[in-house]
């Protein structure tokens, strides 16, 4: 039971394990699930150590209703791993009591505060232990009887600040609270009930903080491109796993197959047993409109969710894209860029084949005929090359051409000297 002395408990339970209570872990937990809340509504308050206040009358049109939003709000903290208990009611210090005394059906109105509180016991109230001691040397027990006595004679003998609590309760005093403002980034530790050497059960405990990212995201309106998981283990340096995205996302299922490409490559040095995500730069990242039939995404959405499934698979090195460069050379008219800044700026209108040889291969020259694996037949063609004379100079006449397995040919002959080159395939 909460409250229990340990010897009492040890005498009730021989095999027990006991944990030593982490205030700074709860308080970096709550304000998670703040932060992660603030996806329903603009104002969330911290009610340490345990407790959020959710404004939500102006959220309920957007999810709704309110027991859209109430069942919402559970399922989706059960899946972070929480057990919660809500209640509404109009005034916040009603909602925290009531939540406490595990009463969750919706006290809409102030006027029917004083019948939704008034059977509270004063341990309930929030009293400190010497103000609940002088109202039980009075005779009463309940919050409803502390309120039926003579106002100036409860705050003369308890003090101003008791009264104004009880008021505050049944809504006759203003309760302001303090909005609770979520961090510029994420970054959030999470230790392991337990230490665990496999994949799915470190997958389980990173959608955990996946699912608080996507919620941060979600309120700031923005997406995250770099993503830090860091694998703590016990007695030797950490693990650090870096994914890069090629756009800003906040979708938890998507970097969650990400992460777990990058884990299934990679070979755990020891067990884990605690684990940390960071994200310290957020991008903006406005909702998209929603189709009318269904979740279709667009199919740039779809390509850049597998390029980012290629890069975390095989490696950022081994997936790039093309950009082309304003040079009438081939060989030097494009160069290697990221994936989502490849553009044809500053390409040439002639045709060209997508498969240039990394050196152009000589052909045979056969009474000023180029061969290869036979004579080959010119379908078109001169086009003059000739630029770079600043550096590495050509003059060149290229020609589309094709053998006789009618594959087509891009070739080419020195000016100088004649020679023949084959330089690209068609496709």
């Amino acid at each position: 039971m909460p409250g229990m002395a340990l010897g009492a408990a040890e005498a009730l339970v021989p095999v027990h394990r006991t944990l030593a209570r982490d205030a700074d872990g709860e308080r970096a937990a709550l304000e998670g699930l703040a932060a992660w809340a603030g996806q329903f509504t603009s104002t969330v308050s911290l009610v340490p150590p345990q407790g959020l206040l959710l404004e939500i009358g102006g959220s309920l049109l957007l999810f709704g209703g309110l027991e859209a939003l109430r069942m919402r709000l559970h399922e989706e903290l059960h899946t972070l791993g929480y057990r919660a208990v809500g209640a509404v009611a109009p005034v916040p210090l009603a909602a925290v009591l009531l939540a406490r005394a595990g009463r969750t059906a919706p006290v809409l109105e102030k006027t029917a505060l004083h019948a939704a509180l008034g059977d509270l016991p004063l341990e309930r109230l929030g009293l400190d232990d010497t103000a609940v001691e002088a109202l039980r040397g009075m005779g009463l027990r309940r919050l409803a009887e502390c309120l039926r006595l003579p106002r100036h004679g409860l705050a003369r003998r308890l003090g101003p600040d008791v009264l104004a609590h009880l008021l505050r309760a049944v809504g006759e005093l203003p309760d302001p609270r303090p909005a609770f403002v979520s961090p510029p980034a994420f970054s959030r530790r999470l230790v392991l009930p337990a230490e665990v050497d496999g994949t799915e059960a470190l997958l389980f405990a990173t959608r955990r903080l996946l699912l608080e990212l996507a919620g941060l995201l979600r309120a700031r309106g923005a997406g995250v491109a770099q993503l830090v998981l860091t694998l703590g283990h016990r007695g030797r340096p950490p693990s650090r796993l870096e994914l890069g995205l090629l756009t800003p996302s906040r979708d938890a299922a998507h970097l969650l197959m990400l992460l777990r490409t990058r884990l299934d490559q990679f070979t755990l040095p020891a067990p884990v047993d605690e684990l940390s995500l960071d994200a310290t730069q957020l991008s903006e990242l406005p909702d998209e409109n929603r189709v009318l039939f269904g979740e279709a995404r667009t199919l740039q959405a779809r390509g850049e969710q597998l390029l980012d499934t290629l890069r975390a698979r095989l490696g950022s090195n081994a997936v790039q894209g093309c950009r082309a460069v304003a040079d009438h050379r081939p060989e030097r008219a494009w160069r290697h860029c990221a994936p989502h800044n490849a553009s044809d700026e500053g390409a040439l209108p002639a045709r060209r084949p997508l498969w240039l040889l990394d050196t152009p291969e000589p052909l045979e020259d056969v009474d000023g005929h180029p061969c290869r694996k036979g004579k080959l037949r010119l379908l078109s063609g001169p086009e003059r090359i000739e630029a770079g004379w600043w550096d590495e100079g050509v003059t060149r006449d290229y020609f589309m051409a094709e053998d006789r397995e009618h594959a087509r040919l891009w070739i080419f002959r020195e000016h100088r000297g004649g020679q023949w080159f084959l330089h690209g395939l068609f496709s």
